[in-house]
């Protein structure tokens, strides 16, 4: 085998171990809910698959004079394998995201969403802004994920004029801030 066959191999093992890994802190969410376990097991299932593919591939090349086609497969085993470990990490984020936001309305915190797409604008909060309020703002362009907008007490929008559609989210969060001190004094 080549030095940059038996690298290839040995990085496509370090990132099942690391796939594990992530596996194993999934599984250790106090307490996940059932789209969390749904996706959790999908993706188990997606990753088993994943390394018996990667294992065939393995197994399948030739030492000495690899085949085309059985390298095109081990290419097509390990893209998957990443596919499955992104995958991972945004199931581990949004589980990590939604035991934050349960933390906080158990301590008695308005859990608010920013997001475009809202019935009531930011300034229209009232008398809520002068209670303990955490604001939660989506990813640029994407907004809120679902799981994330479901959580939350109450979804508000900055209304826009003109033909400016939407603020960046740090002119966002320093508006939403803004209004909710505004509101405190």
């Amino acid at each position: 085998a080549k030095p940059a066959d038996d690298e290839a191999l040995k990085k496509a093992k370090i990132e099942a171990a690391m796939l594990k890994a992530q596996i194993r802190k999934l599984e250790k969410l106090e307490a996940p809910d059932d789209d969390q376990q749904a996706e959790l097991a999908r993706l188990r299932q997606q990753l088993h698959e994943a390394e018996q593919t990667l294992a065939a591939a393995q197994s399948a090349a030739p030492a000495p004079a690899a085949k085309p086609a059985d390298d095109e497969a081990l290419k097509k085993a390990k893209i998957e394998l990443a596919m499955k470990r992104a995958e991972l990490k945004k199931a581990e984020k949004a589980g990590a995201q939604e035991a934050e936001l349960s933390r906080l309305r158990d301590a008695g915190v308005w859990i608010v969403g920013l997001d475009d797409a809202a019935d009531r604008d930011l300034f229209e909060l009232g008398d809520l802004a002068s209670e303990p309020v955490c604001v939660v703002l989506g990813a640029e362009g994407a907004g809120l994920s679902r799981l994330v907008r479901e959580r939350c007490d109450l979804i508000i929008a900055i209304p826009m004029l003109g033909r400016v559609g939407s603020l960046n989210v740090s002119a966002a969060a320093a508006l939403a801030a803004y209004e909710i001190r505004r509101h405190r004094r």
